[in-house]
């Protein structure tokens, strides 16, 4: 499966969200002229000391910043005064445009995050990050059936899914963790999607790589307790990019979307709706669990007939 049949899945059924169905089934810069919508996010507890995280001077290495959501996030930390920022890709040569964006606080770093040796010499270059974005992903593979548990010939690209989508973002963090502690703090930013909060039948593989890695933010989030760095997982909605398929008009900018993440960090928030139905996705499967899963089940595989 492309990334972007997996967009028009996820933003297709949050938008269904957002018109109020539980028929979901996948999942400002300050200053601006106009207001920006900001993150819907579960509040947090009044009756302890609140972590924050500002992008003003930070210096933040972003995943897959070379289009879409990643891309995004670099031209609004920049915005934000960001002093440095990281922008990474497997085929370097694609971060040019990036680059351009400000030569003098943009670095292209090559990166393909499964690589523990490409990992480990971006960790190597970057010693003074104090943002890790954890971007870049995989949606598995473009036949229906192989991104199923079930219909699927083996598991080996659900492996793959699991590997980039999980285990490779782990490694990021358990390498950049000391990194960042070392200069006194900063952000863990996940990027989640919706495909975290419920499973997506057409995207099984896809969907339990992300709540292993919802998982493994909330773990890293515990073990940083008392330590400076802010460790949030963002359950992305929809999100509208040059790989969205022509005719899909719900959702947000990639700019918006990171605008809404990094002002949710500021206000020490660490899950984080953001992109459009983000949060109507997560209070619908609330209000009722399962009635939302038979209806995420019904818009793809049809209702149950009687008898």
């Amino acid at each position: 499966m492309n990334r972007r049949d997996t967009l028009s899945t996820l933003g297709l059924a949050v938008g269904a969200a957002t018109a109020g169905s539980l028929a979901v089934a996948a999942g400002a810069a300050t200053g601006a002229a106009s207001p920006v919508p900001t993150a819907s996010t579960s509040p947090v507890p009044s009756d302890r000391p609140v972590k924050t995280a500002s992008a003003a001077g930070c210096v933040a290495l972003v995943t897959g910043s070379n289009s879409g959501i990643g891309l995004g996030f670099v031209q609004v930390l920049l915005e934000r005064g960001a002093r440095k920022v990281y922008a990474t890709a497997r085929r370097p040569e694609t971060l040019d445009a990036v680059v351009a964006l400000d030569p003098k606080r943009v670095v292209a770093l090559p990166l393909d995050i499964t690589v523990d040796a490409q990992r480990r010499a971006a960790a190597e270059r970057a010693r003074d990050v104090t943002w890790l974005i954890n971007n870049a992903g995989i949606a598995g593979s473009e036949d229906v059936k192989e991104r199923r548990f079930l219909t699927a010939s083996n598991l080996d690209d659900a492996r793959l899914v699991m590997e980039t989508n999980f285990w490779a973002q782990t490694e990021m963090v358990r390498l950049f963790t000391p990194i960042i502690l070392a200069n006194r703090g900063g952000a863990i930013v996940q990027i989640l999607s919706v495909g975290a909060l419920y499973s997506v039948p057409t995207v099984g593989s896809y969907s339990a790589s992300k709540f292993a890695a919802r998982a493994m933010i909330a773990a890293v989030r515990a073990e940083l307790n008392r330590e400076p760095i802010v460790a949030a997982g963002v359950f992305t909605g929809g999100v509208i990019t040059r790989m969205t398929p022509p005719g899909v008009t719900f959702g947000v900018s990639p700019e918006v979307h990171a605008n809404q993440v990094l002002d949710a960090l500021s206000r020490g928030e660490t899950d984080i709706f953001a992109g459009a139905g983000s949060h109507e996705a997560y209070e619908a499967l609330r209000t009722d669990p399962q009635a939302f899963e038979r209806k995420n089940i019904e818009r793809w595989f049809g209702p149950t007939t009687a008898g």
